[in-house]
């Protein structure tokens, strides 16, 4: 078991992906035709459980697309069922201490380094995968990505960096800008030294430095500024950018 975003960060390749906020196979299946490096299955702003996110992981089983998922809050309940389920990484909301990062990694790894409970599931095909194999290789491959979205975050961002077991930090700029007293203001000086401190603290620790993007052209400059881990926004976004597209072209929509 080998997780192919840590590989690829690991050799110094950006990587790619996009939020799956939809409860339907198909959106998985579908989009695994496409050149993405992970799914982010969201449980924090979606009606998504526990059971939606093991059917939108099937289709990806024979893929090199990584599933990893948002969980709604930094609970270790949470956190054990859906790495259970098969996930490869989670992502945990609202990170903003050093405290708060070490218990998201306890929550993510088997003893001794942490306090996931062992009772693995489709994580190791019910059986057909060794569970001693995959109990010595999960603390190494599970990806721990924990967001830095408030003040506190930023503040203590190089704290939070220095957590063994955490792989690196994504900023959700909505909840940042929305911390900052500046929403959405995102050219606002305020908000860009925020990302700039999270960003060269996380190229200076050699983590995975992710941010969600609004367009392609946000997606380069993303990269140009040196994050890794690039979000494409979600489906649900691309899905109504594309009808919207469709309906310029045919002169209903200016």
């Amino acid at each position: 078991m080998v997780n192919k975003v840590k590989e690829k960060i690991a050799q110094g390749k950006v990587t790619y992906g996009t939020w799956i906020t939809l409860g339907y196979p198909e959106v998985t299946e579908a989009l695994s035709n496409l050149p993405f490096d992970w799914f982010v299955i969201d449980m924090e702003h979606t009606p998504l459980d526990v059971k939606d996110v093991e059917f939108l992981m099937m289709p990806l089983r024979f893929t090199d697309i990584v599933p990893i998922v948002r969980v709604p809050w930094n609970d270790f309940v949470i956190i054990k069922r859906v790495l259970d389920t098969g996930a490869q990484g989670v992502v945990v909301p609202q990170v903003s201490t050093k405290e708060e990062a070490i218990q998201a990694v306890k929550a993510c790894k088997y003893p001794p380094q942490g306090i996931r409970g062992v009772g693995p599931r489709r994580c190791i095909m019910y059986g057909f995968i060794s569970a001693k194999e995959y109990f010595k290789k999960a603390n190494e491959d599970i990806l721990v990505i924990v967001q830095i979205e408030t003040e506190e975050g930023v503040n203590n961002v190089e704290e939070i960096l220095s957590v063994d077991g955490i792989d690196g930090v994504f900023i959700g700029p909505n909840d940042l800008s929305a911390s900052l007293g500046v929403f959405q203001e995102f050219n606002n000086p305020k908000y860009i030294a925020a990302v700039e401190k999270v960003l060269n603290a996380t190229k200076a620790a050699g983590k995975i430095a992710g941010i969600m993007t609004q367009d392609p052209q946000d997606a380069l400059d993303k990269v140009r500024k040196g994050f890794n881990f690039i979000a494409l926004r979600h489906d649900i976004a691309y899905m109504i950018r594309g009808y919207t597209e469709a309906f310029k072209q045919l002169g209903i929509l200016k």
